[in-house]
């Protein structure tokens, strides 16, 4: 059996008494979607921040690709191919979509610090940039600035931003918050599209969208593992519904 792309053991986050992971055991396998859910206060976003180093372990290991990245800066992670979205678009709202895309890609140069070589020989960028754009239906809107697209469409700029990094592992924040019901059928489009032949991780309260997307669905309660299994596994388990307190996953 390959090992899987990323690999977490008894990966534990204590804030004081409280633990907000407690003990997570879990391989994700390299080419699917694997959704993380459970109730409010699960501890699904901290697991997620674990996960991109935005958060130390008081506990565990992460492994990438079989290396040791559970010390690991955001940064590094990002250059070993994690990238991240979060449940507020991270953009650079003064930038336009084109300039956001292109930012997104120089950052993966060696060179990317080095600011006084032209940056229109970098053909390579511009084309990640551009591939990353049309991806995500943005082609159209290379000039408008980030800060005046529309919520909908920031989301949509920032999985292209994280696109334009190529990454190997996508780890996905709530890509559906705040979006009214036209924006989210529009972003539960564009994920189905990206999750093709990619690893991703995500963190969703919109069970329609898990389901449909999902290979794998882990459940979190009280920072812990209670289900892992396929979508019809998890709609079915009557501890699942228990620990939703009567909340439809279905």
């Amino acid at each position: 059996m390959p090992e899987p792309l990323l690999l977490t053991e008894a990966l534990t986050r204590r804030f004081g008494a409280l633990a907000a992971v407690d003990g997570v055991s879990l391989a994700f396998e390299e080419g699917r979607v694997h959704a993380v859910i459970g109730p409010n206060g699960a501890g699904k976003s901290t697991f997620l921040n674990l996960l991109s180093g935005e958060l130390r372990a008081t506990r565990g290991q992460v492994r990438f690709r079989g290396l040791d990245v559970t010390r690991a800066t955001p940064d590094e992670l990002s250059r070993l191919g994690i990238g991240r979205s979060y449940q507020t678009a991270n953009l650079f709202p003064e930038l336009s979509c084109a300039d956001c895309a292109w930012l997104a890609a120089q950052s993966r140069l060696p060179s990317s610090m080095r600011f006084f070589r032209p940056a229109e020989r970098y053909a390579e960028v511009g084309d990640r940039a551009a591939r990353a754009l049309d991806v995500c239906g943005l082609s159209g809107r290379r000039p408008a600035l980030a800060g005046q697209l529309s919520y909908g469409e920031q989301r949509q700029l920032e999985i292209a931003m994280m696109l334009a990094t190529e990454p190997t592992l996508l780890l996905l924040d709530e890509p559906l918050a705040g979006l009214g019901h036209d924006e989210a059928l529009r972003v539960v489009a564009l994920l189905t599209e990206v999750a093709r032949g990619r690893t991703v991780i995500l963190v969703e309260h919109d069970m329609d969208a898990v389901f449909s997307i999902s290979d794998t669905v882990t459940v979190l309660v009280d920072g812990r593992v209670l289900e892992r299994g396929s979508p019809d596994q998890v709609r079915n388990s009557a501890a699942v519904r228990e620990a939703y307190l009567g909340e439809e996953i279905a």
